[in-house]
This record gives structure tokens, sequence and C-alpha cells, in this order.
């Protein structure tokens, strides 16, 4: 009870000195407004403060903080009584789904993004594609061999720099005309040969008007056919006409002088592939080739191992070699010689003693096959293994095709042990 009193009487002393400030403000208010004859101030509660102004101003002055009207502290209530637990409240109901959202406007465009810095260096790029120029009418044209025509610039766009003034040309040679078998035809005064200028027979001029019949002739006697004589002459029937049938062989003209260079003609179309010719005489071969060759010891058991084969010299470009992979380039016919030391031993079971090998070219197996098999039946040496000089030369054609070999060692009726193969291969093609 004394505590609320306290609290009372500080609050109401706070207030009657925010009065007393108030009274002082009106105060000094009413004595400008006795003296220059203006309204009152206004008073207001800002929820923050309270605050005046005249008004006639705009502005509002903060007089005191809400804040700060408080009354004196104070003693310390006692502990109230702890409460009883509340019960736990009913659950609410779900609320219902709203609704779908309106869609949103569409966004501003982005600014342009700052310029990309230069890339690295690409790879060499692969072998491109042939390209063909042509002078058409009107334009210079290109194309990839094979596509279509694109034009590339104007001809009369094409303009280069003023040149100079020409020498004076020599005196040129007169030229001279004839018709032969309805051929104008023309040649500078001096040259042996004619050339054909114009075809008459297109030039008709018209059609005449009919003649008048003419009288009959009387019948003619058979003349004689002229021949050449024994001394050269023409005869006609016994009579010697003293004509020589050949001419006198003339002298050798002199030669004229050299043309000037004639204009570069245009590119003429692509002639057709000419037929095969003959084969010609042996000489120098348009492409060799030299390598070692060799295959790991291993045993042979209805398998096979591989012949590598390892490029020493390689000239023409006709032939190329991976591992034991060789490429016969089409257009040729190829002498193919392998040879080398084979070993080789049994690897039955029973200790027979018998072995068979075989190779094979991934071209004609069977052939390769029946020209290289080494077989040795009967035997009894089971534990002894045997030297072999090998040997394979063949003719390959390619004229319409590459050809690849595949070399390869394989046994044929027994289970054989290869203790290796060391030999040069060369291949030659014939042209």
């Amino acid at each position: 009870m004394k505590t609320g009193k306290k609290l009372l009487t500080g609050s109401l002393l706070v207030l009657c000195a925010a009065l007393l400030v108030l009274c002082s403000v009106l105060a000094i208010g009413w004595s400008k407004a006795a003296k220059t004859n203006a309204v009152l101030p206004e008073v207001r509660n800002s929820g923050t403060a309270i605050q005046w102004k005249y008004s006639d101003e705009a502005d509002w002055r903060d007089l005191v903080a809400l804040s700060e009207l408080r009354g004196a502290a104070g003693e310390a209530g006692k502990d109230g009584i702890n409460g009883s637990d509340g019960s736990n409240g009913a659950d609410g109901k779900n609320g219902i789904d709203g609704k779908n959202g309106i869609n949103g406007t569409n966004g501003k465009d982005g600014i342009n993004g700052v310029d990309g810095k230069d890339g690295a260096n690409g790879k060499d790029g692969i072998n491109g594609k042939n390209i063909e120029v042509q002078r058409a009418t009107e334009y210079i044209q290109w194309r990839y061999e094979g596509g279509e025509w694109q034009n590339l610039v104007a001809i009369a766009d094409i303009t280069g720099p003023a040149g100079q003034n020409g020498k004076d040309g020599a005196n040129g040679k007169t030229p001279e005309f004839r018709v032969s078998e309805n051929t104008l035809q023309w040649r500078y005064a001096g040259d042996e040969i004619w050339l054909n200028l114009y075809d008459l027979s297109v030039l008709k001029g018209l059609d005449g008007k009919d003649g008048t019949n003419g009288q009959n002739g009387s019948d003619g006697k058979d003349g004689n056919t002229p021949f050449i004589g024994e001394n050269g002459n023409w005869w006609i029937g016994e009579i010697d006409t003293a004509v020589k049938a050949a001419g006198i062989d003339g002298t050798d003209g002199v030669d004229g002088e050299k043309g000037d260079k004639g204009e570069k003609g245009d590119k003429g179309d692509k002639g057709d592939k000419g037929d095969k010719g003959d084969a010609g005489q042996n000489g120098s071969c348009s492409g060799y080739f030299y390598g070692e060759a060799n295959a790991p010891r291993t045993v042979l058991n209805n398998s096979r191992v591989n012949i590598s084969v390892y490029e020493k010299i390689n000239k023409g470009g006709l032939i190329s070699s991976y591992m034991n992979n060789i490429t016969l380039k089409k257009g040729h016919i190829y002498n193919v010689c392998l040879s080398g030391s084979l070993e080789v031993g049994s690897n039955e079971f029973n200790n027979s003693g018998n072995y068979s090998i075989q190779m094979t070219d991934g071209y004609d197996n069977d052939l390769c096959r029946e020209l290289t098999r080494i077989k040795r039946d009967g035997a009894k040496i089971p534990y002894t293994n045997d030297q072999h000089s090998f040997n394979f030369n063949r003719m390959y054609d390619a004229s319409n095709k590459d050809i690849t070999l595949q070399l390869w060692f394989e046994n044929s009726a027994y289970n054989t042990y290869l203790g290796g193969f060391r030999g040069t291969i060369t291949i030659t093609a014939l042209d």
C-alpha cells in the first residue's frame, strides 16, 4: 500500500514538473504573442514526445520525451504466489489452402557481360578439301571439289592500278585468207599452216529461180582414165602429159618470229579417267618398304601369335605398317618377301615329338597356309627344337583397292612350341 502511494506521488511530482515547464513555455509564447499579436502555440503527443509549435509554423518542436516521464523508483514488491498450470488448449483447425499467386512480371534484361579473354590456340586441323576456282561471265567463282559454285567477287569490281604506257609494238604480219572445202581459212604471210576461221556452209543466200531447161546434148565418148606412168608423169591413154604426179620437195622455210603470249584460257573440265596402261619395263619402283619382323616364344595350342613388323625404310608412301598390320595402297602390284629363322618343337602331351606351324596373311589365308606349312610327323624326338629357314614370297594385286595384310603364326595338326622367329620383310611396288 505504501509502495503504491509512493509511485503515485512520484508520478504526480514528474507531471507537475512537466506542467511547470509547459507553463513557462506558454508564458513565453503568450508574452511573444502579446508582443507580436500572434496566435497561441499548439501542443500534441507524437507518440514518442510531447511537441509544440506556433500555428503559423510548419515544424513541431520536441518539448519532452515520453520516456522521461517517469516517477521516482518505488520499493521492490513482494514475490507473488505461483500460479497453477494452465490446461492444454484444443488443437486448432487446419487452415484453408491459399490461392495460387498471380504470375510475376518478366524480369528486366540483364546487362551485357564483359568481353571474354582470347582463347587458346586451336589444334592443327585435318587436311581440308581441294578448292577449285573458275571465271564465269560476271564473277570469279569457287567451290570445294565436287560441290556447287559460289560467287567470290564480281569481275567488274576487280580493277588494278593504272599501268604504264606500253612500248610501240613491232610491225604486225599481214594475214592471208583462202577458201578450202567451204571453210574460210587464214594465216600470216609466210606461215605454212592454215587455220580454220569460219564454216561457209552455214552461209546461204536466197533461193534462186528455176532456170529454163537446156537442150539435150549429144552422147559423149568414153574418156581415158589418167594414170601415173613409170617415169612419174601423168598419162592419158598413150599420151605422156609431161606433168609430174608428185611435186618437187620444197626447201624448209625460215622460222617465223615468236608471237606475243596469248591470254590465259579458262580452266578446262576435268577429263575422264584414262584406261590403265600396259605394264612398263622393270625400272625404279614407285614404292619400297623394308623392316624387321619377329614373333615371341609361345605355345600354339589351337591359337596364334602375331608377327610384329618394325619399319626401317619406307620410300614412295605406298606401304604403311602398324605392328602386324601392313596396308598396300591401291593402284599397284606388290611383291612381298618375308624370310628369317624359325625355332619350333613339339608340345604334345604324349611326347610324340610331332609339331606343325604355318602362317596366315589375313587376305588369302588358305593359300598362305599351304605355302608356309612346316610339319614333322612320326619322329620320336620329344624334347628337341628344330631350326628352320622360313621363306615366304608372294605377289599381291592391289590395282582396284587397298589390301591390308595381317601376319600370324598358328599350329595345324599338333600342339606346337614356338621358340621364336627373327627375320626381315621386303615389299616392292611393281610399276
